[in-house]
């Protein structure tokens, strides 16, 4: 009589390659810190929120980190980051409190204090233009203008068709523009949005 093998018999494992291996929370942070924070700050935390969030973002990814497909991390992130943002609505909605930006105290590249302003000002003009844009349609207008995402790369974030997709940032881009029009006191475009 054949013994049966043992759960406990030794099996041949391959070692896994560099590109299997998890991800480790340093090398997350330094490749993807800087992408979260504008996903975050983009998508209607004030700057000193979206510092927490990202914060937040990289703890549980910290404790995630088995879970993370090699190549995908920052996808991975992304869908942390848009959790944060919705438990963070659905507590503000609970305070009935209003999220208050200091447009003074995101980081601005060096320049002279006139660039300092003027980009200030663009900056704070572009999260009012995206505040009135829908969900869906503000994060499909981030990854492809500020995070120069493919339209295939959005569809993977955001885990939907590419065709799908492709119709949110043609929408978005559209009310985007109907948005500027709105106001077009504040169109540095001159009208031309």
């Amino acid at each position: 009589m054949v013994d049966a093998p043992s759960a406990c018999s030794e099996v041949a494992v391959e070692p896994l390659t560099e590109d299997e291996l998890p991800a480790d929370i340093d090398t997350l942070l330094s490749a993807h810190f800087a992408f979260i924070w504008r996903v975050c700050r983009r998508l209607g935390f004030g700057p000193a929120d979206a510092d927490d969030a990202t914060q937040q973002v990289f703890m549980i990814a910290a404790t995630k980190l088995d879970r993370i497909t090699p190549k995908r991390e920052r996808a991975f992130l992304y869908g942390i980051a848009l959790r944060v943002r919705s438990h963070a609505r659905r507590a503000q909605r609970r305070r009935r409190e209003v999220l208050v930006e200091d447009v003074d105290a995101v980081a601005l590249p060096a320049g002279g204090p006139d660039t300092q302003v003027a980009l200030a000002q663009a900056w704070r003009l572009l999260d009012e233009l995206l505040a009135e844009l829908p969900e869906k349609l503000r994060r499909a207008l981030v990854l492809a203008e500020i995070e120069g995402l493919e339209v295939t790369e959005i569809a993977s974030f955001e885990n939907i068709p590419v065709g799908t997709a492709a119709s949110r940032l043609r929408l978005a881009r559209e009310r985007f523009r109907g948005v500027l029009e709105k106001h077009p006191s504040k169109n540095p475009f001159g009208g031309r949005a």
